[in-house]
């Protein structure tokens, strides 16, 4: 018996010895430190791209504390593992990041992003967080450069600069490959122009001039009826355009060329016709009466107009200006009555059209072809 007690005596020297040694090891402060701290619950980082490489990416950073303990500096570490030696992602750079928006309490920020892999934010003047619930957003991050790998920010909240930690939370992100989800469609080219016909009331109008009673279009037809010397006939028809042409649209008036010399817009028989009135496309007058003292010349006038004040070509509302409403007479060339300069959903622009004759018109069943062109331009 006597043999063993200094064996066992030895032994629990040895024991004391050893317990001395670890709790004089630095490692022993860091462990309890740790211990200490509380967890940021719930915690997540969030990435507005996903590009692997992608550069200017925006990271934010949203956890809630376990006390309202004024945070003092607010450590966030990037690193390719979850736990252990913390090993910067490839690639990333936040040297060059900075602070978006914070909601932590205090004022003065001094921001420490030295090296990649870690962002330090220290506050001047900390204040007891009366909202637990703290988001930070940091602009002008370059993701690490592994594709559809997965990270992890090791986030860590201290009450003083660096060595007392409130608060520990380690987060993942991933990314994908530099395309991210690289995504494909084909977008067709529209076009829809459809005519509409316009009854004819006194209550209706086209450019400020009232439709002749009974005088109703359709979308195919303009039926003017009998016309009596000095009384001019309006009729009118809307036209509707969606195209999703970047460009816009053009929609264009013309008459359908006749075997007849100078094609007027209407003809009767071989020799008789209704010339165009006099003002033009470019130049619109009011309307003036046929004043021509020969047969055919000058003794009937057709013309159109139109209520698109924002035409794309030469004087935008040069129909539609002071001084009444314009006119101009049609030609066998498409002439511009309604644009736009970009796509369009149902947008519906008024036509009008005008007709007179004087008392040397000859008599005779006139007719003629109005021709609408809507030119889209992707």
């Amino acid at each position: 018996m006597k043999s063993r007690m200094p064996r066992l005596f030895h032994f629990s020297l040895l024991l004391v010895a050893l317990i001395a040694v670890v709790l004089t090891n630095p490692l022993f402060s860091f462990l309890v430190g740790n211990a200490q701290a509380g967890a940021l619950s719930p915690a997540k980082l969030i990435i507005n791209n996903s590009q692997s490489g992608a550069a200017a990416v925006t990271y934010q950073a949203r956890f809630t504390t376990s006390v309202t303990t004024s945070i003092k500096q607010l450590t966030i570490l990037f690193c390719n593992a979850a736990s252990g030696s913390c090993v910067a992602p490839t690639g990333m750079v936040n040297t060059g990041a900075a602070i978006a928006t914070d909601n932590i309490a205090g004022t003065g920020r001094t921001n420490t992003f030295s090296g990649n892999g870690t962002l330090t934010t220290v506050i001047t003047t900390p204040a007891a967080q009366t909202n637990t619930a703290v988001n930070i957003d940091y602009t002008g991050i370059t993701n690490p450069s592994t594709a559809n790998t997965t990270f992890y920010a090791r986030i860590t909240t201290y009450s003083d600069t660096g060595t007392t930690p409130i608060d520990t939370a380690t987060v993942a992100f991933a990314v994908l490959d530099t395309t991210s989800i690289a995504v494909t469609a084909n977008v067709d080219p529209t076009l829809s122009f459809s005519v509409a016909g316009i009854a004819g009331t006194g209550s209706n109008s086209v450019n400020a001039a009232n439709l002749t009673n009974g005088v109703t279009s359709t979308a195919t037809s303009i039926p003017f009826g009998t016309l009596t010397a000095a009384s001019a006939k309006v009729a009118a028809q809307d036209i509707t355009i969606t195209t999703n042409a970047s460009s816009g649209y053009t929609v264009t008036a013309s008459h359908s060329a006749q075997a007849q010399a100078g094609f007027p817009p209407l003809v009767s028989g071989a020799t008789n016709n209704v010339d165009t009135f006099s003002g033009t496309n470019a130049t619109p007058t009011t309307w003036s009466a046929p004043a021509g003292s020969t047969a055919n010349t000058n003794t009937g006038y057709f013309g159109y107009t139109t209520e698109d004040a924002t035409l794309c070509t030469g004087t935008a509302s040069r129909f539609t200006s002071s001084g009444g409403n314009k006119w101009a007479g049609s030609t066998t060339l498409g002439q511009e009555v309604a644009c736009s300069t970009g796509g369009v959903s149902s947008e519906t622009t008024r036509i009008g059209y005008e007709i007179e004759v004087n008392t040397i018109q000859p008599p005779g069943s006139y007719s003629g072809t109005v021709v609408l062109i809507a030119t889209p331009t992707y």
